[in-house]
């Protein structure tokens, strides 16, 4: 995209002139599914490292998609999901791939279950609520993932701010630290030949303008199951969350809260695209209740 003609960046809001070209050229990247497989083996070694493990799959070039586990295929379908439901931007996941380095000498994890979707999920939440100014609400990145419920995802987010220690502050050092291997897996290139040229600047809210052309979200099947909430934990211990579908928005004061249940994140992505605004347009709108008057009915055959 050419930037010349615009005074700011759409995913900084300040002049591109002052991003360093190495960061500009992250910012252009497709999420295909070399990208999805990097953020993947980045998140999981995350997690081997916070449970004491050796490392299963090291971020590298290219995705290990072959030595993977079957709980870690799972969590790479769970991946693809949330990216397409949620259209998350290239610059909302460099964001997200930062808090997850930033978080990775702090984190106590107990339980392997479910623990990489739980730090993949709180980062890219925390990343969007930061970067744009309009972002989806906790109730929505429930039904983006399709198997956590709304206290769920609250929980998960107050966990990794609490690790984060709130510091969500982020630098073009931070972002620029996944360039080289993003470089690779994105534009085909075995070594980056970009300098990283850091400019420190002030943080500013950008806007959800760019949506990813390589991913398409799945189709979301309406049901009508509870959901239900995680116990609170000293530690960001990921707990496997029950078979449930996320609240939606009440349609009114005092009404009860509608329930949908998505499709189950290992579910392939469709063929077609459905954004998450079309999801909350197809939301049931009650229709209008017409009252009829006989005796007004009547009067005007007399007259």
């Amino acid at each position: 995209m050419d930037f010349s003609r615009s005074p700011v960046h759409e995913a900084s809001l300040v002049d591109p002139a002052l991003h360093s070209p190495a960061l500009l050229e992250l910012l252009e990247i497709k999420l295909t599914r070399p990208v999805i497989d990097y953020v993947v083996d980045t998140v999981i070694e995350t997690v081997d490292y916070a449970m004491g493990h050796p490392s299963t799959s090291a971020p590298a070039p290219r995705g290990r998609r072959a030595a993977r586990t079957p709980l870690h295929q799972k969590f790479a379908a769970f991946v693809s999901t949330v990216l397409a439901r949620a259209e998350v931007t290239p610059a909302t996941l460099l964001i997200a791939l930062a808090y997850i380095d930033r978080a990775k000498p702090h984190l106590h994890i107990a339980l392997a279950e479910w623990a990489c979707e739980r730090v993949f999920l709180g980062a890219v939440m925390l990343a969007s609520k930061y970067a744009n100014d309009s972002t989806l609400k906790n109730v929505h990145w429930a039904l983006c993932t399709g198997v956590f419920g709304k206290r769920d995802v609250g929980r998960i987010e107050r966990e990794l701010l609490d690790v984060l220690d709130f510091e969500l502050g982020v630098s073009e050092a931070d972002l620029l630290a996944h360039h080289d291997q993003l470089a690779a897996v994105a534009l085909g290139r075995e070594q980056a030949t970009l300098s990283h040229t850091h400019v420190h600047r002030h943080h500013h809210r950008s806007t959800h303008t760019h949506t990813p052309d390589s991913l398409s979200p799945p189709s979301l099947s309406p049901a009508s199951s509870s959901s239900g909430s995680s116990a609170s934990s000293t530690s960001f211990s990921p707990q496997t969350p029950a078979h449930h579908a996320p609240a939606l928005p009440t349609q009114g004061k005092g009404s009860p809260e509608r329930k949908h249940a998505l499709q189950s994140p290992g579910a392939r992505v469709a063929g077609f695209t459905q954004t998450t605004l079309d999801l909350l347009r197809a939301f049931p709108v009650p229709a209008p209740v017409h009252h009829h008057h006989p005796h007004l009915h009547q009067q005007a055959i007399m007259a």
